[in-house]
Formats: structure tokens, sequence, C-alpha cells
């Protein structure tokens, strides 16, 4: 795999990170040979939507958990690469074919395409002297491959597969269960009582969908802002479930029981990485992923980088800098401390996380401690970190989706300067009359007042 003098990376996915990755790799001036494994026959990770659920035609796990009418919960000025700006205007909030658009036009733009494999399973990576040794399967041909590479970034993604929780007595309930992984239209539902369990952004989404077709909704939480947001008089609210009883009722904490057709966990997913030998030296225990130097070089091997383990974070943006965070220690491998020094310091930074009396769940959101991780990482990457007023507008947007559910997508964000913004209701806006502005008939020009 070697090429001359210049470092060989592979990249795991071709999602968001991983195709963020391959832009910088695919730049001459890193002097790196990139090759990017993906599963599937398209770029974009999981904003690839399909109406497929279950396995594809190779008998593997389909990776989206795209569902139709989605629409993104956070505003595109967000949801964007430093070097690759949205050419929509007028709105802030997308669909996911835009998105996904989006993401194609960034791979045509940078040639991403030049160092991907479609279609190639990744079976096992494990390190091999200094380098890594990497079997992957390619699925059209049916062959197993073996390659040795210099460095490897993980960019799978975290949000493929499903978390379920542990409920007594499931055993016992007659009806559907399914995973929001597996959602992708409402129309299935009609008239279904349904039991929608969690109230996260696609439980919050989900409940809104199912009861257009459904005057059966019922959503378990353990929130504060759930009640707040404004669903229809028809959608019940309910704490979270004790157990499923003999007879397949749903016992909740409340004491109170109720029977449904179809179950729906809408309780996140896990960080997995199956193709990880032992002797990579990474440990995950599906909420946390461990010893992560800056949350991203694996600190046993540090020629490998974990992309995407980061929430609560601007991940377009985010996994950018990463990037070229990484590369830098590959170029440079003298700007990271001694094995013992990292690992001290993540010592350090759990026990400060322990002390808070966060879950190790909610280790690795970042929150409003964005700026200074990226003012971190980018001192030793030699660029600027995002903009502090995108990230202003980051915390703005992530917050609104808790307080204003029922309304935040109509919000439009402009930036003013570089120290403001201000936020349109676009409802409000498409309210005003459009009147002309020339007294002449022939004029077509109009402005809004």
């Amino acid at each position: 795999m070697n090429t001359g003098c210049k470092k060989t990376v592979a990249i795991i996915g071709g999602g968001v990170a991983g195709m963020v990755a391959a832009r910088h790799l695919c730049d001459p001036s890193w002097g790196m040979s990139p090759t990017l494994f993906e599963l599937s026959d398209s770029l974009g990770g999981t904003w690839v939507y399909t109406e497929k659920t279950g396995v594809d035609e190779y008998g593997l796990p389909i990776h989206s958990s795209m569902y139709k009418n989605l629409r993104t919960n956070l505003p595109k000025e967000v949801m964007m690469f430093p070097d690759f700006p949205h050419t929509k205007q007028g709105v802030s909030y997308m669909s996911n074919r835009e998105i996904h658009q989006y993401l194609l036009d960034y791979a045509q733009h940078f040639n991403i395409k030049k160092c991907v494999k479609f279609r190639h399973y990744v079976k096992d990576i494990s390190p091999c002297g200094s380098q890594w040794k990497i079997v992957v399967i390619d699925l059209k041909a049916n062959e197993e491959r073996t390659y040795i590479f210099d460095a490897v970034i993980l960019a799978n993604g975290h949000n493929s597969v499903p978390a379920y929780p542990k409920i007594e007595g499931i055993q016992y309930f007659r009806g559907q269960t399914l995973h929001s992984h597996n959602y992708r239209e409402p129309d299935g539902f009609r008239n279904q009582s349904t039991l929608l369990i969690g109230a996260g952004p696609s439980g919050l989404d989900m409940t809104f969908d199912l009861c257009s077709v459904s005057d059966h909704v019922v959503l378990s939480h353990h929130t504060d802002y759930a009640s707040k947001v404004g669903f229809p008089p028809h959608v019940v609210l309910k704490p979270d479930v004790e157990r499923v009883l003999r007879d397949g009722s749903v016992l909740f904490k409340d004491g109170s029981t109720m029977e449904f057709d179809v179950i729906v966990y809408c309780t996140g997913y896990e960080y997995t990485y199956p193709f990880l030998s032992e002797s990579c030296g990474i440990k995950s225990d599906h909420k946390y992923v461990t010893p992560l130097y800056k949350r991203l070089i694996n600190i046993n091997h540090p020629t490998m980088a974990v992309l995407g383990v980061l929430r609560h974070t601007p991940i377009f943006y985010l996994s950018d800098l990463q990037v070229r965070y990484f590369l830098q220690t590959l170029m440079r491998p003298e700007v990271l401390p001694s094995k013992t020094e990292m690992l001290e310091e993540l010592a350090s930074e759990e026990a400060a996380l322990v002390k808070d009396g966060r879950r190790i769940s909610e280790w690795n959101l970042l929150g409003e401690e964005n700026a200074e991780y990226m003012r971190d990482i980018c001192s030793i990457a030699g660029v600027p970190p995002m903009p502090p007023i995108l990230l202003r507008i980051y915390m703005h947007g992530y917050n609104k989706i808790f307080s204003d559910f029922k309304n935040f997508r109509n919000n439009f964000y402009r930036i003013i300067d570089q120290d403001n913004f201000s936020v349109v209701d676009l409802r409000e806006v498409l309210a005003r009359p459009v009147v002309r502005i020339h007294d002449n008939p022939s004029c077509r020009c109009g402005a809004l007042i």
C-alpha cells in the first residue's frame, strides 16, 4: 500500500466524519494516501435514506436510521463544513434529502470518490508492528482481502446500532416492538395503539409523526420538557415503564396500566467497533470509548483516531477540526505527550466528571465546553476554531429543541456581523403582505413590509 514516502491512511465509514477525513487526506499538501472503506454503495452515512430496514442483500445490518419526514433539528448554519457553505438561502432547517445532497456536492467538489471502495465490509483491524493490518470483504466480488496501512481513522458513526432499555417482563408483550432505527414513515401505524419510550429529539419527532395517523399515542419519558412541547390533545404522556405484566399490558411508574399494539424504543444508540481486535487497545461499554486522548486519539496506538465520539457538538465543523489535528500528530508525533502523560490527563478528566455527578453516558457531551475543546485542538492543528458566533447559534438552536419543540424549525438565523445574529420566525414573514414599491404597473418588483 505504500506510495513513495506517503503515509497510507485507512478511513472506516463514508458518513460525515469519514468524508471530511477523505477531503483533507486527498489534499496533496498533506502527503497522504487515503483509502475509504464504505459498506454501502453511497456516501453520506446515516443521511442516506432507504425504505429498507433490517439487513441488506448481503445479510448485513442497514446502517441508516433516517426516517422519511425528517428535517434537521439544528440550523444549517452550524451543519456545514468550514470550507463548504450551503447554497440554499432563506431557511435554516433543511430536509434529510437536502443534507444528503449537500454531502454529495461536497464529495464531488473535493473529488473524494477517487479514494473510496464501496461495498467493502471491514472484518478485522489489528496492529502490525508500527502499522495496521485491515481485513476487508469486497462484497460484490465476494473476496477477502488484507491491507497494510500506516494509520487508521474510525468513522463508522454512533447512530446506527440501537440501544435497548431493559424492561422487566417484555417477553409477555404480545404486540410488535421496534427501535426508532427501523422507523421510516407513519402509515404502517395507522389506528395502532402505540407506546414510544424516550423523549429525545427522535422520540418527540415520531410522536408528532404518529399522532397524525392514530388517536392512540403514548409517550413515556422522564424529562422536564416533554409536558411543555404542546402535543395534540390525544397524545398521552406517561412516566417511565415499570414492567410488562403477564397479560401483556404495560405498567407505568405512576401505577397505571395500558395495552398497546406497538412499542417503539426511541432510546438512542451504542458505540460499537466490532471489527477492532483486542490488541487495538480500545474498549467500549456501548456508552463510552476509552482510552482516547482529547476524545479522539487511541492512547495505546496513537496512529489510530476515533471520530464522532463526542456529542452535543456541531459535528460537521468539529469533525473537520479533529481530522486536521490528527493529521498534524501523524506528521509531527512529538506534539503528543507521552503515553503516561496522556493516560494521566484522561484519568484527571474522568475524575472531574465523576465529581461533577455526570453519568458515564454523559461523559462525551460537550455542550458549553465546545469552545474550550476546539481551542485546545486547534492550537496544535494551527487552524482557527469555530467562530464564536456560530457556537452561539448552535447553543441557541440546540436549546430551542427542548424549550420550543413544536415551533423551533420555523426559525431562520441571520448572521448580522461577527458578534451578532438575529432569529426570524418564517411564519411571521410569510404572513406579511407583499406590496408594490413602484407606481409603474408594469414593474413586477415587490417588497415585504
